[in-house]
């Protein structure tokens, strides 16, 4: 578990179902996650019994941001490359814990994670012109800008 004073980033449990379903089926997010349709309860329970498989086999992995034992959000590493030693970088933040600083704690601890304990040296994330949010997180990370909509930091 990854922790800072305030919040923690944790593995997803069989009890964080609703909060993803939840998450998952908010049809205000599908523009920037590429969800096209909605997930059942079957399809997230199943997501769910396989999210603690290593990152190496399923290339990608979920932490659930946790605020005094609440799941607020999660971020996820997504296309995980060993050989080429990178990765992908979403975040998500319910709608009212947003800009109290649990993104950037969050992107912080799982920056330090993909250069401690994984090893990476890149990092990258599609971001849309629009999200002036997301845009500021990632840009007070270090993150710059290497074409339209795409972010990489670099180690």
């Amino acid at each position: 578990m990854l922790a800072t004073a305030e919040i923690k980033l944790r593995t997803l449990k069989d009890t964080d179902l609703d909060f993803l379903f939840s998450l998952e089926n908010d049809k205000s997010l599908w523009a920037v996650s590429g969800t096209t349709e909605p997930f059942s309860l079957v399809q997230l329970a199943n997501y769910i019994s396989h999210a603690k498989q290593d990152i190496a086999i399923a290339e990608q992995f979920r932490f659930v941001i946790d605020w005094q034992g609440k799941a607020i959000g999660c971020i996820d590493l997504y296309e995980y490359n060993f050989e080429k030693q990178n990765a992908g970088v979403g975040i998500v933040i319910l709608k009212e814990y947003r800009r109290k600083g649990f993104a950037k704690q969050s992107l912080t601890l799982l920056i330090d994670y993909a250069w401690e304990k994984l090893h990476l040296k890149q990092l990258h994330t599609g971001i849309f012109s629009d999200n002036k949010a997301s845009l500021a997180l990632f840009q007070s990370v270090g993150f710059e800008m290497v074409r339209q909509n795409n972010f990489v930091l670099k180690r």
